[in-house]
């Protein structure tokens, strides 16, 4: 056996061992995308709506209608309903996991009915894979759901409303649509937020765990691969940029000091992002259920607001 004998024998032992080092991490690479794969699936599908808009508001006139998302070929459903003699509409917009129904803790058809008698029209609607809307039931936190807004703000621009005379309220996930859609488009001539975020970025690392069951370090790879399957980045959501295009049109921004999913903080951060807001705290209620469990002061808010400042 010659000198060299064991030190080959080395080499080869040593080459071994750090292919399967390499291979051990790969598939510890392979595991944490797939991981991170499935939880920006899970964690972004629509859940069932507990209740299906089959039947619109009672004891008041409406149509049901459908239009299309701006630009896309993607239909979607709503009540409308006209008010004789209006020269105003409001566009109402629900959140995730919700439909127009289901809304507010039931109560968006309430809202809309007092809209409705305080002299405007009004359109409620289902976003993108929401109660009988088509679409993938996905939601993109307002990424893509604003095309679904700029389709009803269309559709009212074909009713013959004017540019301007076009309110949005959202609430929630629809707060983040309908800024994104007054940023794009002018005609919205007045902006409702109910609690709504800020930027999503905190909201991921402080609910995380909760919604995914998984530990803090598979963020960034649940990130990368949402990058990777649906082509936006999740940090990159922040209507709080969005809102400094909507100026100089009026702005109200309503939000619960106990909010526990959204807290107040993203909400403040709305309102110094655009001082020129107004903004409506109230206490004793949790996300999005500002309206349920305060209609009237809510519904006042709204009104004035509405009557005040669309044109």
């Amino acid at each position: 056996m010659s000198a060299d004998a064991p030190k080959a024998r080395h080499h080869r032992g040593g080459r071994i061992a750090l292919w399967i080092v390499v291979g051990i991490l790969l598939l510890l690479v392979v595991a944490y995308l797939g991981i991170g794969a499935y939880a920006a699936n899970s964690v972004t599908l629509v859940e069932e709506d507990p209740e299906n808009p089959a039947s619109g508001p009672p004891g008041i006139a409406y149509r049901d209608v459908s239009f299309t998302a701006r630009g896309q070929e993607l239909g979607l459903a709503g009540w409308y309903l006209p008010r004789d003699g209006a020269s105003k509409a409001v566009v109402l917009v629900h959140g995730r996991d919700a439909n127009r129904r289901t809304a507010m803790r039931g109560t968006f058809v309430e809202l809309a009915e007092a809209i409705h008698q305080a002299g405007y029209s009004v359109l409620l609607f289902d976003l993108r894979g929401h109660g009988e809307s088509e679409g993938e039931k996905r939601y993109t936190f307002g990424v893509t759901e604003r095309s679904d807004v700029l389709g009803a703000v269309d559709w009212l621009l074909q009713q013959g409303f004017a540019p301007g005379s076009i309110a949005v309220l959202g609430t929630s996930m629809g707060g983040a649509s309908a800024t994104g859609a007054a940023a794009e488009e002018p005609a919205i001539g007045a902006l409702i937020l109910d609690s709504t975020l800020a930027d999503l970025a905190p909201l991921i690392q402080a609910k995380f765990v909760d919604e995914s069951g998984l530990p803090l370090w598979f963020v960034p790879g649940v990130l990368l691969m949402n990058r990777v399957l649906y082509g936006y980045d999740l940090e990159d959501v922040r209507p709080v940029d969005e809102l400094l295009a909507v100026a100089p049109r009026p702005v109200l921004i309503m939000h619960c000091t106990e909010d526990e999913m959204v807290p107040m903080a993203q909400g403040e951060a709305l309102a110094k992002a655009m001082p020129q807001a107004k903004a409506w705290y109230v206490g004793d209620c949790q996300h999005a259920e500002i309206h349920a469990t305060h209609p009237a002061e809510y519904q006042e808010q709204v009104i004035s607001f509405l009557d005040q400042n669309l044109k």
